[in-house]
């Protein structure tokens, strides 16, 4: 089957299609918001000024790739280059350019290249990846190595029996209060509350500060700009 051209003329991210133009002539077509998951093409969001070719089958299109893509706003790119050189500040150097950030954000990537560099230079309080955090028995292992540059002799231990936490130094008894599945960090909240003040009062330049579904270890400037940016989504609290 021959494949066509077509323009984007409307995205509907609620219901996750777009409307397609044959350039060739006929009615409107929709399309998936996001080519396939199978598919080489970047994961990327339609955007209005798109062209794509395909193979047209109903009133649909199927097995979609770009043609052309239209640029990100201007003002996009300008914020994310002086989000760039601002990383740099804080010794976080990403491999892109600013051009490809804002395309990207603007296109609500499934893989975007800044979040993913920036969590594997900062660490997460969670590892979603490797499984939830009830079932992490790695959780405090890693904590407690996290916090050995800033404070040697750091530990926290589960308190048997009870829902708390045994810190140290300083014996400090950390409530742990029940979570739920959907929403762990209520369950580890208190503790990195204690252990931030351990960090402060040690004079050090990081704190755990919390994000959508987790907290990322950084200096509170850093991540309150990734915060402003959208990288990190927005701040419990």
């Amino acid at each position: 089957m021959a494949r066509e051209t077509f323009s984007v003329v409307e995205v509907n991210p609620a219901h996750r299609f777009a409307r397609l133009r044959p350039e060739a002539g006929g009615p409107l077509v929709h399309v998936s918001l996001y080519p396939d998951e199978e598919s080489p093409e970047p994961q990327l969001q339609l955007r209005e000024g798109d062209r794509v070719e395909g193979q047209r089958r109903g009133q649909s299109v199927a097995d979609w790739g770009w043609v052309s893509r239209a640029e990100p706003p201007a003002d996009l790119v300008e914020r994310m280059g002086e989000l760039l050189a601002k990383l740099e500040k804080f010794e976080l150097r990403v491999p892109t350019t600013a051009y490809d950030l804002a395309e990207h954000h603007w296109r609500h990537s499934r893989a975007n290249p800044l979040h993913l560099e920036l969590l594997a230079q900062l660490p997460t309080f969670f590892d979603w990846e490797l499984s939830h955090p009830y079932e992490d028995g790695a959780l405090l292992e890693r904590l407690q190595a996290a916090m050995q540059p800033y404070l040697p002799g750091f530990a926290v231990t589960p308190q048997p029996g009870r829902a708390a936490f045994l810190v140290e130094p300083g014996g400090h008894d950390v409530p742990a209060p029940e979570g739920s599945r959907e929403a762990p960090a209520a369950t580890f909240e208190p503790l990195l509350l204690q252990v931030n003040g351990l960090l402060e009062a040690a004079g050090a330049p990081v704190r755990w500060v919390p994000t959508e579904d987790d907290w990322i270890l950084s200096p509170p400037g850093l991540a309150e700009l990734l915060v402003l940016h959208g990288v990190l989504g927005a701040r419990r609290g």
